[in-house]
């Protein structure tokens, strides 16, 4: 009876299937290890974003002890990027990219997030690569990298939750964060609007930022209404006050592992 090594006809076997079939149990097993690496991607992501929804019910005081807990998230993130980036084979990026790239979207959002409460300002796509532990590295760029496409899904990906926080603002007796948010997301949309986007998911999503703007707008418009924003903006209350990109620099070290003694 005829097994799997090996086609045979009477005069001996003429296609010898054994390397072939080692080598689909190989690709197998790759895959399979790759997909249980992308699910820890994911855990990273959800442990971030279970820690930064707290900051729908934080006050601006206390933003900088959540800030500090998600260092050691953001450091966990980095090693298994580090481990997933290793099982990659080089130059296969592009063919195992659907596996990871939702999760990595997402991480770039809570990036995002973090550096937006704290200096007020958008992380860079460099930046990001930074925190994430994509970057600095080109041993790894043929495995594993940060994409333009990934970034920009991630920066839209955390604009839709700054309705919200605008919201809860409010809620919380903090009439600063709304306004700032206003200015932040009118220039981000400004942003894209400069784009030329070819891609339809990205365009597609690009054009729900305008009723993020709008969300935001409304809620700044009804608070000026009752006279409840007053005086100069000096960042004494709620989050997403202005530093400037030093204070970027300096938080994204400080996430990254990298912040100086």
């Amino acid at each position: 009876m005829l097994g799997h090594e090996a086609i045979a006809t009477s005069s001996g076997p003429v296609v010898d299937l054994e390397p072939l079939f080692k080598e689909l149990e190989s690709e197998r097993a790759l895959a399979d290890s790759i997909r249980e690496k992308s699910k820890d991607l994911d855990r990273c992501f959800r442990a971030l974003s279970s820690l930064l929804n707290g900051i729908h019910s934080t006050p601006g005081s206390r933003i900088d002890s959540l800030i500090d807990q998600t260092v050691p998230l953001f450091h966990r993130t980095r090693a298994v990027v580090a481990e997933l980036a290793e099982l990659i084979p080089e130059h296969q990026y592009y063919r195992w990219n659907d596996d990871f790239s939702f999760s990595i979207k997402n991480l770039c959002a809570s990036v995002a997030l973090t550096v937006l409460i704290s200096t007020g300002t958008l992380v860079t796509k460099d930046q990001t690569a930074q925190v994430l532990g994509l970057a600095g590295k080109p041993s790894l760029e043929t495995r594993l990298k940060l994409s333009t496409e990934e970034y920009l899904h991630g920066v839209i990906n955390f604009l839709n939750e700054l309705s919200r926080l605008a919201v809860n603002s409010v809620t919380l007796g903090d009439f600063r964060t709304p306004v700032r948010l206003a200015t932040f997301v009118k220039d981000v949309h400004a942003g894209f609007q400069l784009l030329n986007l070819k891609n339809d998911s990205l365009r597609k999503r690009f054009d729900g930022i305008k009723y993020d703007v709008k969300k935001i707008e409304e809620i700044v418009y009804d608070i000026s209404l009752r006279g409840l924003i007053k005086g100069e903006d000096d960042g004494s209350n709620g989050v997403a006050f202005p530093k400037g990109s030093q204070a970027r620099q300096a938080l994204v070290l400080r996430l990254a592992g990298q912040a100086s003694a």
